[in-house]
């Protein structure tokens, strides 16, 4: 008989690598294309006042990547230990995984130094230019690595299910790689990490303003931020949902939640802007919509309708009755080890197994399962709809939130009236709210997943993890909340030093002085 001992830990490394990339990661990947402008800018132009912005903002850079190399060898550490780690389920590209996670990691090693101590280790301007954009490559790939990741639990493209030991394998490595899903979550973290680093830009250039310190500074690093976070706010707005979303029975599902949509909605399918989903009578109440939304954005046309809950878990039943037949075939352990001996047998052979393998959360033999059973199975497919719905409009409301602010700040930047007091008070109380944002972005992909650990092939049938798992992942997110703390405690104390105290540049003689 098939067991599903272990996928509970699996899904809690799921949750742990999701915060990870939610607090350490944004200013790792975000930071150096902005320090890449500032350096580019100080070549084009010579001026030293540049350098010396690229060297602060350097700095801060430095605690960022520092923070995150120290998490990423405690996380890979505690995943070796833990026995039920996420590469026991998912074989084919550890290799490529853990290439992609230990390149920046050691080449970051040595950034972190010279950007430490900055002191440009008697480099020229050009090449010193060249190590900083090739640093920006190289940071995207822990973003890169990520988005595969949970691409291939979104949408398991190349992937299928070893009948007889319940195994992921990647028969496909070019068509997983290029899954719609990971290259949608791709842009989305990119994105968001470009608007954090922006955010914490715009805000510390703000309180120097506030405070009359670093002014000539200040100005011109708010306005490289002001632009840049511009730009990744309307790319987040534009590309966010770009392919993918519309691609797996299970990404269907996640958007019918997050629209809550009982019933299919024919195009063009509008979009409930607010209202208050009800999950025992299976509707939403006092629901506003506008024409198309939902339409253009989840299918990406004005032509096809889009699938509500209702239907979606009706067509699970059916799988759900098709799984249940090929795990029925499966206990012949004649036939299971023919089927584990042949992996050109096993490659989408069973392509409902998953669907009847959901059946072990109600019956402890699926043979055993009634009608009613089946049907609270195909239930557990619908994932927790108000959660969803809040989340992610809460999501899209501080998303349009930080087009509008950028938006402000690039349009006094350009006029050069950055000196308004009021805009700099709510620039610099924004700090918080892209990590709020991408939280809550990670809660909708978490939750939307449901009861898979990959969509449509492993299913959570275990609620309970051992004591050993618990112990493991509780150290996990300890680790990453304590140098999350560690982190933003240095940089506060960075901010509050600025570059005079640092002795980057001298304390502005001309507090006015415009530029």
């Amino acid at each position: 008989m098939i067991e599903l001992s272990s996928f509970h830990a699996s899904a809690l490394w799921s949750h742990i690598v999701a915060c990870y990339a939610a607090t350490l990661l944004p200013l790792v990947v975000g930071l150096p294309p902005i320090i890449a402008i500032m350096e580019s800018v100080y070549v084009m132009t010579e001026r030293e006042i540049w350098r010396q912005i690229a060297r602060y903002w350097g700095r801060l850079f430095g605690i960022a990547l520092l923070m995150w190399a120290i998490g990423s060898i405690v996380l890979i550490i505690l995943y070796a230990a833990d026995p039920g780690r996420f590469t026991r389920h998912l074989h084919g590209i550890p290799g490529l995984a853990l290439t992609l996670l230990m390149t920046p990691l050691v080449f970051g090693g040595g950034v972190f130094l010279w950007r430490l101590y900055t002191d440009w280790l008697g480099l020229g301007r050009l090449q010193h230019l060249l190590i900083t954009w090739l640093w920006m490559l190289l940071s995207t790939l822990s973003a890169l690595k990520i988005a595969i990741g949970y691409g291939l639990m979104d949408n398991p493209s190349g992937a299928y299910l070893d009948p007889g030991t319940l195994q992921v394998w990647i028969h496909d490595v070019p068509l997983a790689l290029l899954n719609p899903a990971a290259q949608t979550r791709f842009v989305h973290l990119v994105g968001s990490s470009y608007l954090v680093a922006a955010t914490l830009v715009l805000s510390a250039s703000a309180w120097y303003l506030l405070r009359g310190r670093n002014v000539q500074i200040a100005r011109r690093s708010m306005t490289v931020a002001a632009s840049f976070g511009l730009a990744a706010a309307l790319s987040l707005a534009v590309l966010g949902d770009r392919d993918g979303y519309a691609g797996s029975p299970g990404q269907q599902m996640r958007i019918a939640a997050i629209a809550g949509e009982w019933h299919v909605q024919p195009a063009p399918a509008p979009f409930v802007l607010f209202g208050i989903p009800d999950p025992d009578s299976r509707t939403t109440r006092v629901a506003w919509r506008m024409p198309w939304l939902l339409g253009l954005g989840a299918m990406h046309s004005w032509r096809k309708p889009v699938a509500g809950l209702d239907e979606l878990e009706a067509a699970n039943v059916e799988r759900i009755r098709r799984g249940l037949a090929e795990f029925m075939a499966l206990d012949n352990k004649e036939a299971s080890s023919r089927a584990a001996g042949s992996n050109a047998a096993k490659v989408g052979a069973n392509p409902d197994l998953g669907y009847g393998l959901l059946l072990l959360r109600h019956v402890r033999n699926p043979l055993q399962r009634n009608g009613d059973e089946m049907t609270a199975a195909a239930r557990d497919t619908i994932p927790d709809v108000p959660l969803l719905f809040w989340a992610f409009r809460a999501m899209a409301l501080l998303g349009a939130y930080g087009i509008v602010l950028f938006g402000v700040a690039f349009w006094l930047a350009s006029r050069r009236q950055l000196d308004r007091r009021g805009f700099l008070r709510l620039a610099a109380w924004s700090l918080p709210v892209p990590w709020v944002a991408g939280a809550l972005g990670w809660l909708v992909s978490e939750a939307g997943r449901g009861p898979w650990l990959i969509d449509g092939l492993l299913p959570i049938t275990e609620i309970q993890a051992t004591a050993s798992e618990m112990a493991v992942a509780a150290i996990a997110y300890t680790a990453i909340a304590g140098l999350f703390a560690a982190g933003a405690i240095l940089s506060i104390r960075l901010v509050r030093l600025g570059p005079d105290g640092l002795k980057i540049w001298p304390v502005d003689s001309d507090a006015t002085k415009k530029y």
